[in-house]
């Protein structure tokens, strides 16, 4: 029997993920119909909590909220077994749920647990119309088809908006959504959410100091 930690076996590979419970510690079972914030949380912070807070109000309070860290990110380096205990003892609610896996992308994560609804900020949901971010060429546009296959999943996007340099307030109607996959997207209004803090100004602000 292995003696790896539950991170060390996403690391290695032995398992696809794993959850941790702050007052229930580590399972191999992923919530079903879940509502999932995905992020690094360096740190975690009111605007997290308040993003996953109001899509969960949006998409009628039925699904099963949780966060998802992934050791891969498609832009930054692998994140080390011992970095992620240190950000999981930020996750101190009663109710947290965290998923960790080594899924870069939004379908990979989509593919480890189909159906599943992803909030995310503006700036993320821009980046989802990169091609940048997907690999594989196709005769269809990247995009389109990686979208496409989210849908077939079942999974879909509520987004939170923000406010640009000119004070307008941004939202996924301003996003190049290819049509025919409109659906996929949810609007969290302004009212329910628009928190301008984001972790980099916090890591700055603390570095000043």
């Amino acid at each position: 029997m292995s003696n790896a930690s539950p991170i060390e076996k996403v690391i290695d590979g032995q398992m696809p993920l794993m959850v941790f419970r702050p007052h229930h510690g580590w399972s191999e079972e992923p919530p079903t119909e879940a509502l999932m914030l995905a992020g690094s949380f360096r740190p975690l912070h009111r605007a997290h909590r308040a993003l996953l807070t109001a899509g969960w109000e949006v998409t009628g309070k039925r699904l099963s909220r949780c966060f998802e860290i992934s050791i891969l990110n498609v832009e930054k380096p692998e994140i080390a077994s011992s970095e992620i205990e240190t950000r999981l003892e930020q996750f101190d609610h009663k109710d947290d749920v965290v998923v960790i896996t080594k899924a870069a992308t939004f379908v990979e994560k989509a593919r480890l647990m189909p159906g599943t609804t992803f909030a995310i900020g503006y700036d993320t949901a821009i980046r989802l119309f990169d091609d940048r971010f997907y690999q594989g060429t196709t005769g269809e546009p990247t995009t389109r088809v990686v979208l496409g296959e989210l849908k077939a999943l079942g999974s879909g996007f509520v987004i939170g908006g923000r406010h640009d340099e000119d004070g307008d307030f941004m939202t996924f109607h301003d996003l190049p959504i290819p049509k025919g996959l409109e659906s996929l997207f949810t609007e969290i209004p302004e009212a329910m959410f628009s928190d301008p803090i984001s972790s980099t100004q916090l890591r700055q602000s603390a570095e000043s100091v």
